[in-house]
């Protein structure tokens, strides 16, 4: 009876062990990889499964400062997952490379010529020619297949790859030239002034005052005729629209008054957009009053452009019988000529 008190009492302490144990081995991911027995002297690639490491250089025979490129080839177990897959190591973290070597940067991710193989490519340019050999690469990973745990932590160096390091080629060039060139000057006359130096005189003192003036004038007005400003660029724009205005005008001829008053508009309005930027398609009257008043243009030609406006519109919308006499391209001609009085006295001249 005791000892059967005792088998239960001992059960019950140890099964919350047992079930919390249980539960956290549950919990761990079976491709996670534990950060205790990492090797501490060597850089981790990262990989988890069983793998097999070769190493191959090509070049093997080069010049100093001329690189070769190293390849570590690592291979899966085909009968194993892999867990994770090895990641590049950085060659200046392991002091037999890095004194040795310049490394090149390459790719960042490995290469993969199958899908159970990683290719690490490096370039590595011996700094001395009695660099030798490569020496070996070691690659860290961990086998969780490995029963026990204080084994799983693996190291596997590859074999050192001969190296022969020739001297840069050196190509002497011959030159050729006069002996008397090869002569070193000796002596004090080798410093000495052979002839006094004289100033220039005072033609030529002048020419040299006067050049860059005068270069940079005939410069100016060949830049201003090539490029004119902008005031002159637009009094020719609008020149050529009062022009261009007046030979419409002349081409309207002897039409019915509506047709006469349409296209005398129709042209005073064009003209005003590109004379005066007139932003209004079909501007009535009171728009064209309030335009030139804007403006600040004088009275007279205000009431000038009112009168023109309003004579087109009652020979357009008035009957026939009311309407005014088919002169509107005379009007038309007569306010384009104002206009250009007024703003620009030269414009047509």
């Amino acid at each position: 009876m005791p000892t059967a008190r005792l088998t239960l009492t001992l059960w019950m302490l140890l099964a919350p062990v047992a079930v919390l144990r249980a539960d956290r081995e549950e919990q761990t991911d079976p491709d996670e990889i534990p950060v205790v027995g990492r090797p501490s002297d060597l850089p981790f690639s990262e990989a988890s499964g069983w793998f097999e490491v070769q190493a191959r250089a090509e070049p093997k025979t080069v010049e100093a400062e001329t690189p070769t490129t190293f390849i570590v080839s690592v291979h899966s177990d085909a009968t194993r997952a892999v867990r994770r897959p090895p990641q590049r190591i950085d060659l200046r973290q392991l002091p037999a490379f890095a004194d040795q070597f310049h490394i090149e940067e390459t790719a960042e991710e490995p290469l993969r010529p199958d899908e159970r193989t990683w290719e690490l490519v490096y370039r590595l340019k011996p700094r001395r020619v009695d660099v030798n050999r490569i020496p070996s690469f070691p690659f860290v990973y961990f086998n969780p297949y490995i029963l026990s745990v204080g084994k799983r932590f693996q190291v596997i160096y590859t074999d050192p790859i001969p190296l022969q390091v020739l001297p840069h080629e050196t190509v002497q060039v011959p030159v050729q030239a006069p002996e008397g060139v090869f002569a070193l000057a000796t002596g004090s006359g080798v410093l000495e002034r052979q002839v006094p130096w004289h100033p220039p005189g005072m033609v030529m003192i002048g020419l040299l005052l006067a050049a860059p003036p005068l270069v940079c004038a005939v410069w100016y007005v060949s830049w201003r005729r090539r490029y004119p400003d902008a005031a002159r660029l637009a009094s020719q724009r609008r020149s050529r629209a009062a022009r261009l205005a007046l030979q419409m005008l002349d081409g309207i001829g002897r039409v019915a008054p509506e047709q006469s008053a349409a296209r005398s508009a129709a042209v005073v309005a064009d003209y005003l957009r590109q004379r005066l930027d007139l932003t209004i398609a079909e501007p009535t009257p009171q728009e064209i009053a309030e335009f030139f008043g804007q403006r600040q243009h004088s009275p007279e030609l205000t009431a000038q452009a009112v009168r023109f406006f309003e004579a087109c519109d009652r020979a357009r919308f008035l009957p026939a019988s009311a309407s005014e006499p088919s002169d509107l391209p005379d009007l038309a001609r007569q306010f384009i000529l104002a206009v250009e009085e007024e703003t620009c006295p030269s414009a047509l001249s």
